[in-house]
Parts: structure tokens; sequence; C-alpha cells
């Protein structure tokens, strides 16, 4: 019955973090370039050197990102950019960490430097930050700039193809992780001008998977409310020694 406990506490967490990544995939519904976390779940064998040997418990193995594309929907505006295929556009985060996004929402700060909604840089091919002076300027779906109508500079813009080496930052940031080789320069990107990605979480299946997360964490409670109350019964029904 010990054990029974363990499994089904185990189990509580699992649906517990489920609901966590189904929660905050709903909560970024409509936000930019933001991709979605996908919960899995393994049965670990604890072996004979673990402390309930020969005994399965539920827990949650991680979460992976789903990098599929999300809908893109035209804004007009120049400084708006989404990929219609791989890559990411490069900025400088805090402290000069690179940081990789597809939250093409870009603006110009009181220096005329190119900026996202946090501030950070966008980097160009050369790792420096943008600053766009003159009187017109247009990005070119290779992701050139031109200030004027002559060429200016090219953003820096990567593909890292093993999503495995990824690690989300916030809502729309990445950064390699440890071991990761550098991401690979992409020459000719696909980029729509005047357009935004839009979040590839999905509604209702989001809505449904916090159900069914929530429907499991219920009937594991009352399972584990079960095993108590008959631990509980059993110890108050031990014959006690005259």
């Amino acid at each position: 019955m010990k054990n029974s406990i363990y499994s089904t506490a185990a189990g509580m967490l699992t649906s517990l973090a489920r609901l966590d990544i189904s929660t905050n995939n709903l909560v970024n519904i409509g936000t930019t370039g933001y991709k979605s976390d996908i919960s899995f779940e393994q049965t670990l064998r604890n072996l004979s050197g673990g402390p309930f040997p020969g005994k399965d418990q539920p827990v949650l193995g991680g979460n992976v990102i789903d990098m599929k594309n999300g809908i893109i929907q035209t804004t007009g505006r120049d400084l708006d950019m989404a990929f219609e295929g791989p890559g990411f556009f490069t900025v400088q985060g805090p402290g000069g960490q690179e940081l990789y996004t597809r939250n093409g929402e870009f603006d110009l700060n009181s220096k005329k430097e190119l900026v996202n909604a946090e501030g950070y840089y966008i980097l160009d091919k050369f790792d420096k930050k943008i600053t766009v002076l003159g009187e017109k300027f247009q990005f070119a779906p290779s992701g050139e700039l031109f200030i004027d109508g002559a060429y200016f500079t090219t953003l820096k813009i990567v593909d890292i193809p093993n999503r495995d080496h990824l690690e989300k930052i916030g809502g729309t940031f990445f950064k390699l992780k440890d071991y990761a080789p550098q991401p690979q320069p992409i020459e000719t990107p696909q980029i729509a001008v005047g357009a935004l990605e839009k979040s590839n979480a999905d509604l209702l299946l989001e809505a449904a998977n916090l159900t069914g997360a929530q429907r499991t964490f219920d009937a594991q409670k009352a399972t584990a409310d079960v095993i108590l109350n008959s631990l509980r019964k059993v110890i108050t029904e031990i014959p006690r020694p005259i």
C-alpha cells in the first residue's frame, strides 16, 4: 500500500506539471512568435538500487518545444517581419547574451537603433546593433536593409536544425544549450515583410489538454484519499497490546 501512495503521488505531480504547461500555452495564445511546449510522460522503473525496486513510478519526463510555424498575419508595418520557412532573428539579450527569436515585431528606439519590445538590440550579420539613419528605410525578404535606396546591412538570421539544442528563455526567446554547436547562417531566408507570425498554440487542443490533466489529477487525488483513509483505518483498528 505504501508503494501505491508513492505511485499515486508521482502521478499527481505529473498531472500538475501538465496543467502548468497547458496553462502557459493558453496564456500565450496571443503572443507573437510564441512556440508552445508539449509535455510527455515516461515510466521510470526503479532498479534494484532504488527506493522501490520493481515498481513503476510515473514521472514527467520533461517537455519539448513545438517548433511548427504559426499563422502569418499581414500588418503592413515596415518593421514587422515573419519567417515563411526556417530561421531565427538574432538579438543581444541581457549581459550581451545572444538570443534567438521568431518574433519579428521590431521598432526603433530614441537613438534610431533597431530593437524589439524588450529593448534588446537586433543584430546584423556582423554581430553589430543596427542604427537606422536616413529618410527612408526598407527591409527586403532576404533580410537586407536598404536606407535611402542604398544597401546598408543584413540581419543575422540563423537556423538551429536540432531543436534539442535550444532552451526557451521567457515567452519567445531561445538560447543555445552549453553543449550545442553554433547555429548555421541562412543565406537566403524566406521573410514576409509587413507581417508577423502568430503563436502556434492551438486553443482547442490546449483547452482539451487542460481539461484532461485536471480530470486525471482529480481521479488520482481521489485514489490517494482512498489509500490514506484505508491506512488510517488500519492504524486505528490495530489491536494494542494489553
